[in-house]
């Protein structure tokens, strides 16, 4: 399991210095009527250069050598750059530095796909140093999750690059993750649904337990990720646009009554309520009360069973071992009765 809160040097040598671009090089805050043209990376093969980068919290040497040998283990290459292993008090680095990193990872030609090693935080300290040009115009893998979830949505909203929802340079790539990961961006199927495997050892524990609390179907392109990110991009300009969407979304060790705060927050400032369906993954160590008590089950039930939308909580997602990869931009079928995802289409060229 991933903590999101305690969270190869390989392929040839980056292009020229990028540095993090000067005030007022990032797009503006996009027009909700004029979303950009839609970006699918190309599709990941064996063999290919994945680009470790750190744009949140730090990793040590261990962290990064396992990484690399993971990747490795599965037929890929991997680069980095000596400043994934900086580290800036609880981040990896200074802003500009981890911006730069991003940025750079982008532009060099040698680099096929990027993935975030870690989570942790800082993400949205840099939203606005990213270089969204660069970005669009040299498109491809992008994947993470936890903090990670600032840049997924936001690169989407203002380049409209596709971007994945999905495990991090640390997480483990049993089977499960891999099969999932395998079907979406290296063996792309225009209809693909998402297989279901319960968390080995959590039985008897109603965080990992799957129910619908709105019947119904939904279709959209999917949006989202983990709710303490999202809501802390309200009010900054890259807060998502959630309507007729098929949001997803997930917590980790937050006590019941701050997710309920966090989502209501988001509920109010956001137009949630206007999705298309709402997706949870699992909630780990987050059913935490203080007395008098209030189950994080009868929380999301009291804020969400009366929106008119389907709704259901138990998805294999999350800061679990057991994950599986979701586009951010991709439409989606989804099934709050019978607790089915399915894509309806190829995130990847």
């Amino acid at each position: 399991m991933l903590n999101r809160r305690n969270f190869i040097k390989g392929a040839g040598a980056a292009s020229a210095l990028l540095l993090a671009p000067k005030p007022g090089s990032a797009l503006s805050l996009p027009d909700r009527k004029k979303q950009p043209v839609r970006i699918l990376p190309k599709r990941l093969q064996r063999g290919n250069t994945i680009g470790l980068i750190t744009p949140s919290g730090p990793i040590n040497k261990q962290q990064l050598d396992d990484a690399v040998a993971q990747l490795k283990s599965f037929g890929f290459k991997a680069y980095y750059e000596d400043s994934v292993l900086d580290q800036y008090g609880y981040f990896a680095g200074k802003d500009s530095d981890r911006a730069a990193e991003l940025n750079k990872m982008f532009a060099n030609n040698s680099v096929d796909a990027i993935l975030c090693v870690r989570g942790g935080y800082g993400a949205i300290r840099i939203l606005d140093m990213l270089d969204y040009n660069l970005i669009r115009n040299n498109p491809k893998i992008f994947m993470g999750y936890s903090d990670i979830t600032a840049f997924l949505n936001a690169i989407y909203e203002r380049t409209g690059l596709v971007t994945f929802h999905g495990p991090l340079g640390i997480s483990p790539l049993n089977d499960f993750v891999w099969n999932s990961l395998e079907n979406v961006l290296i063996n792309p199927k225009s209809h693909y649904k998402y297989g279901y495997q319960r968390e080995p050892g959590t039985e008897g524990n109603p965080e990992f337990n799957r129910y619908t609390i709105n019947k119904g179907k939904a279709e959209g392109e999917l949006v989202g990720g983990n709710i303490s990110v999202l809501a802390s991009m309200i009010g900054g300009g890259f807060e998502p646009d959630f309507e007729n969407k098929i949001v997803f979304l997930e917590e980790i060790e937050e006590k019941t009554y701050r997710v309920d705060k966090m989502l209501v927050h988001m509920l109010q400032a956001t137009n949630l309520k206007k999705a298309a369906g709402i997706v949870f993954g699992v909630f780990n160590q987050c059913n935490l009360n203080d007395e008098p008590r209030l189950t994080l089950k009868q929380a999301l039930a009291d804020l969400f069973k009366p929106l008119d939308i389907p709704i259901s909580y138990g998805f294999p997602f999350g800061h679990i071992d057991n994950i599986i990869t979701i586009p951010i931009g991709i439409q989606a079928r989804f099934n709050a009765t019978k607790n089915s995802l399915k894509l309806l289409e190829k995130a990847v060229s």
